[in-house]
């Protein structure tokens, strides 16, 4: 891929877009595969942004003499920390914002920010391997935001590893029979690197934070990363910790209080989790939990982990008993999934269906993604992320009587998409090359002409 901006001017967008994303809620789900229903590792995830977003979704060739991967590429041009991956080997990437404390600026040519997310869907061939990437880059380049939480897997295992700004970094891994829910905070307790099976970091973790004084250990007790790292007013921010109760609550059945202390890392659901439990929580507008977030937005869309500037819903279907071109794939929402079917896109396709890429190279998307970010609508009519817009603002002009009857026909496309699943894949099984890729491609084509139509209704 080219190299298309300097450190000087990649600082400049950093920072706009970093204030325009200020009080947004990305969330994940990661669930490891004991924890699931089809022994597949699934990973969720809601995008919060505001402002005109264009949803675009490319297909990206691999490139031989540059080394890089074919992958999938969910984008919003103009965003440094929004896009989500999903690549040839069946490792995907998504992130949220989580704030440390740190105020020192520690970089080499100013830092590296949406290279990280690039890299590793462009590079890593395991979720353990994207880890080791991003934390090899973060310590080269350091880290220009103030911090954040990159949520990887594939089909066999899931990571989370947080980012530090400067140089420090950490990261473990999934139980495979638990299931981890993030705000927009960190939420690594307990740090073990000795266990390099299910940690990674940097070596000077801990005793950096001493050195700030922000962790003593002779009066501060055991070292808990969270609550040393995470900015306070961030890691208190009750928009974060009733989020996160409403997750845990939906996966247990449990009471959790409003101390985001007594929260473990990951927790074991009171049964196997699969697609649609997935579905639910990023849905959630926390009715499961008493305390209610508030927004500041006048247009009676309740607000929890489905926020009324959610504006795309990925979750991830990672199995590592089919072959991958099959068996890894992202089910994907076009802005919120509380009004919104979720429409499979698989990792073996080739072609997005048309409208979807507003350029026709993915180059040239990856190119002008910060420069061509502006009037997108005025400049780019023609993309389909208008109608998924249009349609959410009119549902927003009266969210309560307009979303119920959208909500019905999305449930019966999503149980007709779920009961045609199992026997497409089976149909498909044993092809190979361009027959398997154009049976991907026009599946998912089908179904969007068939969803689009439900629009006009």
């Amino acid at each position: 891929m080219k190299q298309f901006f300097s450190a000087a001017i990649v600082l400049l967008l950093t920072v706009a877009t970093l204030s325009a994303q200020d009080g947004m809620n990305c969330f994940a789900v990661l669930a490891g595969r004991e924890a699931t229903v089809d022994g597949s590792v699934l990973l969720a995830h809601n995008e919060d942004d505001s402002g005109e977003q264009m949803l675009n979704i490319y297909n990206v060739p691999r490139n031989e003499t540059a080394g890089t991967n074919k992958y999938l590429w969910i984008e919003f041009p103009g965003m440094a920390v929004s896009d989500g991956y999903l690549n040839e080997y069946g490792v995907a990437v998504v992130s949220d914002a989580c704030n440390s404390r740190e105020d020192r600026e520690d970089f080499t040519d100013g830092g590296v920010l949406y290279e990280v997310r690039t890299l590793a869907a462009q590079k890593a061939r395991s979720a353990r391997h994207a880890v080791e990437l991003i934390g090899a880059l973060v310590q080269e380049k350091g880290y220009r935001g103030s911090g954040r939480t990159y949520v990887v897997a594939d089909p066999n295992e899931g990571w989370v590893c947080a980012v530090v700004k400067g140089r420090h970094w950490v990261a473990q891994r999934i139980p495979d029979d638990m299931v981890m829910t993030i705000p927009n905070y960190y939420c690594i307790n307990e740090v073990d690197l000795a266990d390099t099976a299910n940690f990674m970091g940097s070596p000077d973790i801990i005793t950096y934070a001493v050195e700030r004084g922000w962790y003593n250990p002779e009066t501060d007790g055991k070292f808990i990363f969270k609550k040393v790292y995470s900015r306070p007013d961030t890691y208190s921010y009750d928009r974060n910790y009733i989020r996160h109760m409403s997750a845990m609550n939906y996966l247990t059945k449990k009471d959790y209080t409003t101390n985001p202390d007594t929260y473990p890392f990951a927790v074991k659901a009171n049964r196997k989790v699969g697609l649609e439990d997935m579905m639910e929580i990023l849905r959630s507008h926390g009715d499961n939990v008493e305390q209610k977030v508030v927004t500041k937005h006048d247009n009676n869309h309740p607000v929890c982990i489905c926020t009324d500037v959610t504006v795309n819903a990925t979750i991830f279907q990672l199995r590592n008993y089919l072959p991958v071109e099959i068996g890894a794939l992202m089910w994907v929402t076009g802005t919120s999934p509380c009004v919104e079917a979720f429409i499979p896109w698989y990792s073996g396709m080739t072609e997005s269906p048309a409208g979807f890429q507003r350029f026709a190279s993915a180059d040239e998307a990856l190119e002008k993604h910060f420069s061509d970010s502006k009037q997108m609508k005025e400049n780019y009519p023609d993309g389909v992320a208008w109608k998924f817009v249009d349609r959410w603002h009119w549902i927003l002009e009266d969210y309560f009587g307009r979303s119920e009857g959208v909500q019905r026909v999305n449930k019966k496309f999503q149980k007709k998409l779920f009961k045609g699943q199992a026997g497409f894949e089976e149909s498909i099984r044993e092809m190979k090359g361009e027959e398997l890729q154009k049976a991907l491609n026009e599946y998912t084509g089908d179904i969007y002409k068939e969803y689009f139509h439900l629009f006009e209704q």
